[in-house]
């Protein structure tokens, strides 16, 4: 499928140059060989299909474009980046969250509510840090895994991955930065299907230190 939509760009690219070209030729020989004498009535309907052809092949390029690209958003408070993990977290059948500390859930009890409404329905709920979570919060997300590495160094890798076992339906979302300007990336298998591979094996490793330790 993905070579039969290559190639039809491709001749649809074609098609537009060649008539571009002819379009071309004619205008020269109309302004420049025999301006006098030459009419060349079909000259304006091949402007306007030069035209229609490019506006077409922009969107066509646009649309396909628009499809490999993560979407993006700026968190300035954070109570904007509790929201968005709320929202985040609720579309998956099961979440893993990847972070060096877990102080901004441990203060959130909206968050923790969504996650103990979660785990009750039957999703899978993941915590994966370098050192042990609090008691306190562990008690209240009974049935969530908390995962500790036991790094002496603390990971930059800070985000969060839903759906991550079912292949092909994963996103991924990517947090760097501080509020102000606190960034979070939203991959799919669309737009980031290597990304959420690495996540996925970043996933897969800190079990295996986990589980060595």
């Amino acid at each position: 499928m993905h070579s039969l939509i290559k190639n039809t760009l491709s001749l649809f690219l074609w098609v537009t140059g060649i008539t571009a070209v002819i379009t071309l030729a004619g205008i020269i020989f109309t302004w420049f060989i025999d301006p006098a004498k030459s009419e060349l009535p079909y000259l304006k309907w091949l402007i306007g299909s030069v035209i229609i052809e490019v506006i077409i092949v922009i969107m066509m390029l646009a649309k396909k474009g628009l499809k490999y690209l993560p979407d993006t958003q700026t968190d300035e408070k954070p109570e904007d980046t509790l929201q968005f993990m709320k929202t985040f977290i609720s579309t998956g059948t099961s979440a893993t969250v990847v972070s060096n500390r877990v102080s901004w859930l441990a203060g959130n009890q909206t968050l923790i509510d969504v996650l103990r409404s979660k785990i009750a329905d039957g999703t899978r709920i993941e915590i994966i840090t370098p050192t042990e979570v609090d008691e306190n919060l562990r008690a209240k997300l009974r049935g969530a895994s908390f995962i500790v590495t036991g790094e002496k160094t603390s990971p930059e890798a800070r985000f969060t991955l839903v759906n991550g076992d079912r292949s092909g339906a994963e996103k991924l979302a990517i947090a760097r930065g501080v509020h102000p300007e606190h960034e979070i990336t939203i991959f799919d298998n669309s737009s980031g299907p290597q990304i959420i591979a690495m996540a996925k094996d970043i996933i897969r490793k800190s079990k295996e230190l986990a589980n060595a330790a």
